[in-house]
């Protein structure tokens, strides 16, 4: 509730002055936003100053939160917070009816034993916001505040990923990571991820130092409750602070329209088992986050004739008239379609089910296949005419062409072939790890540049590495009687180059009444 004072009414124009007595008439910047019929970022404005003029400190106003919001960062002892970004959380959590939590962290620095003093303090100013006790924010969501993990430890979710029980778990740490974590069949993969911290860097010489230091990252964890349902996301500052959040951008001034994401990659596509829950809310960020540019992975299943399909899978097909690779080819066309409408373009990544295709050309036995001769001879003759001219033909591209309104939309990879923004490589699918090995998010954590991958169908964060989730059913058959940890995962891009994953819960990738705020904010 805004407290009345009217010493401000000296310092305010005759529209400034109307905004605070709207203000303190009905409680909040938003709600006198509303009463007036301006646009909350005026109010917002013209408040902060006054507060100026009048001497008054800067504080923002809170806005009344009609459903809980939480950020959550963690602090290293004996170390200053960095003060743009804090100053841009506490504004953030203003804006958004927010509560702010610390998690703190505790770094012995070897290198000044000798030094008297007790470095069991954290800055000042964060100290309204510090949590000690593990605390249930949410069903199914607990913040691990009791566990004290050294800032400089190399893998800060190593043994900790079932201490929460069936619950997700938030952990602070300097390091951001991030793991999806198998749960049965039916149930939402569980998720146990770090924070970030917002404090400076102040590592010893050592090792261990320099590899903390190296991996230190200023960020938080944003969580919006949405009734039984939570939406988390990370939030990565520049070094001034600033910070973007879906479509906004948060500085120390304020809040206003964050520039187009540069890159939204999506959870693998399998898009004749594409879960319409996904593709309607993957249409929803899209038109929040409007990204330059969307990243699909594995966008044909080929399970119409895929080689791991045996008798009896095949003969459900057949059953169920889904074994004809025509088919499925056109719906995937349909639906590369609708997605492409999605961003300016759309980058078609090398995968290792697009792979399938061309494997099933290689075996002569399948010339024999009476209901998809014609695809295959086609396709091959296309493919050996290409060799012989000394070009290349994909044969999922080819068939795209042919079938797509919207082909002039597609940016194809082919094998090996680079898409970066801001330093961040988006053009491996991670089938294929380095020297030709099996992929993994492990793997491509070692390669010394940031990539996002697909491939694992499970949220992944490790070092510079991530994996994106699918966005398939969660049932393709193949995994129907094991536990899985796979989610419904995107990542985004920003356009200053930080990232976040994304998850989609309950038919959102977050709470539509935040995305309003937001957009009022802004």
């Amino acid at each position: 509730m805004a407290v009345r004072d009217d010493r401000l009414l000296e310092f305010a124009t005759e529209r400034q002055a109307q905004y605070l007595e709207a203000i303190w008439q009905e409680g909040s910047i938003r709600a006198a936003a509303r009463q007036l019929g301006v646009n909350f970022n005026a109010v917002h404005k013209g408040y902060q100053a006054v507060l100026r003029k009048a001497g008054s400190p800067a504080e923002v106003v809170p806005v009344e939160a009609s459903a809980q919001t939480y950020v959550i960062t963690s602090a290293v002892n004996a170390t200053k917070a960095h003060a743009g970004f804090l100053r841009t959380l506490q504004l953030y959590c203003s804006l958004r009816g927010a509560r702010l939590i610390v998690i703190p962290m505790r770094y012995k620095n070897p290198t000044r034993r000798d030094e008297v003093g007790d470095d069991d303090w954290w800055d000042a100013r964060l100290m309204p916001y510090i949590t000690h006790e593990r605390t249930k924010i949410a069903k199914g969501l607990v913040v691990l505040a009791d566990i004290k993990i050294q800032p400089t430890a190399v893998k800060p979710l190593s043994g900790w990923l079932t201490v929460s029980g069936r619950d997700s778990a938030i952990i602070g740490h300097t390091k951001i990571a991030l793991e999806s974590v198998a749960t049965r069949m039916g149930d939402p993969a569980k998720l146990v991820m770090t924070t970030g911290a917002c404090t400076v860097e102040s590592y010893s010489d050592t090792n261990a130092g320099k590899k903390g230091e190296f991996h230190h990252t200023l960020g938080a964890v944003v969580v919006e409750v949405d009734g039984p349902r939570t939406h988390i996301r990370h939030i990565c500052p520049m070094k001034d602070g600033s910070f973007i959040d879906l479509d906004t951008k948060y500085t120390v001034k304020g809040a206003e329209p964050a520039p187009r994401a540069e890159v939204l990659t999506m959870g693998d596509i399998h898009a004749e088992m594409a879960s319409p829950v996904v593709t309607q809310a993957t249409r929803e960020l899209a038109e929040l986050i409007r990204p330059k540019a969307l990243v699909l992975h594995d966008v044909l299943n080929f399970g119409s004739a895929s080689h791991h399909a045996k008798f009896f899978e095949k003969f459900r097909r057949h059953v169920s008239g889904t074994s004809g690779v025509l088919h499925e080819l056109k719906v995937t066309a349909r639906h590369v379609d609708l997605l492409s409408g999605f961003a300016d373009k759309t980058v078609m990544v090398n995968s290792n089910h697009h792979d399938h295709f061309t494997q099933w050309l290689e075996k002569a036995e399948h010339a024999l296949d009476m209901e998809n001769t014609l695809v295959f001879h086609e396709t091959k003759a296309a493919m050996l005419r290409a060799i012989h001219e000394g070009s290349y033909c994909d044969p999922f591209q080819y068939w795209m062409d042919k079938l797509m309104k919207h082909g002039d939309r597609l940016l194809w990879l082919k094998p090996g072939e680079s898409f970066m923004r801001h330093g961040i490589e988006h053009g491996w699918h991670g089938h294929k790890g380095p020297n030709g090995a099996r992929g993994s998010t492990k793997s491509f954590a070692t390669i010394g540049a940031k990539v996002v991958k697909g491939h694992s169908h499970g949220a992944e964060i490790i070092d510079g590495a991530r994996s994106v989730g699918t966005s398939s059913l969660m049932d393709m058959g193949y995994n129907t009687d094991s536990p899985s940890g796979w989610t419904w995962t995107h990542d985004i891009t920003y356009a200053n180059g930080k990232q976040t994953l994304i998850h989609c819960v309950g038919g959102s990738f977050f709470r539509r009444d935040a995305a309003a705020v937001r957009g009022a904010a802004a």
